[in-house]
């Protein structure tokens, strides 16, 4: 009989204490980068394709939230230019990143790449989200990657031309860490 009835006991006096049954769960990035463009790139670098005579630039105005944007100006062809910041996280691990950033076309058609990897992009190795929208839109994009044997990640975000010339804007970038295995 105190088998039987121990447990249902120790059930009503979890509920009494106030106990519930519901659990939320909270993960924490490890790491956790935002740029707003505000103060200047902030530690992130603007890189191109080999040949690309495309530019960025930080420039005030049509921001999507505050007064300065990156500021993409492709020339036309099939030029990639991108924004990178490098991360230094546990040597060796196995981690996703969410890259977080404000997007859109001005004018022209682009590509919106992004990349995470143990090796510094060179206009290769980037994935494709799709077309540049044509207003501010909050893009987000997980990617797996394992760290280098010192730890670093390089991370990206940035365009592909597609044969002709436009303006873009990348505004409030962010790239959040977790680490997935070691």
């Amino acid at each position: 009989m105190i088998r039987r009835t121990l447990p249902l006991v120790l059930l009503a006096l979890m509920g009494v204490a106030g106990c519930d049954r519901t659990t939320s769960l909270s993960i924490t990035p490890e790491l956790d980068a935002q740029t707003s463009f505000e103060s200047g790139l902030d530690g992130w670098v603007v890189d191109r394709s080999a040949g690309a005579t495309s530019a960025a630039a930080v420039t005030a105005g049509e921001a999507s939230e505050g007064s300065n944007y990156l500021r993409v100006d492709l020339t036309g062809g099939d030029d990639v230019i991108w924004v990178e910041r490098v991360f230094t996280l546990q040597p060796s691990s196995s981690y996703s990143v969410t890259i977080s950033a404000d997007l859109r076309a001005f004018s022209g058609s682009a590509d919106v790449r992004v990349f995470a990897g143990a090796v510094d992009p060179d206009g290769t190795g980037f994935a494709s989200e799709g077309p540049a929208p044509g207003s501010w839109t909050r893009t987000l994009a997980p990617r797996p990657f394992t760290t280098d044997a010192q730890g670093r990640v390089w991370v990206a975000i940035g365009f592909a031309g597609t044969g002709q010339p436009g303006a873009f804007g990348i505004d409030d970038l962010g790239a959040a860490f977790l680490r997935t295995g070691s």
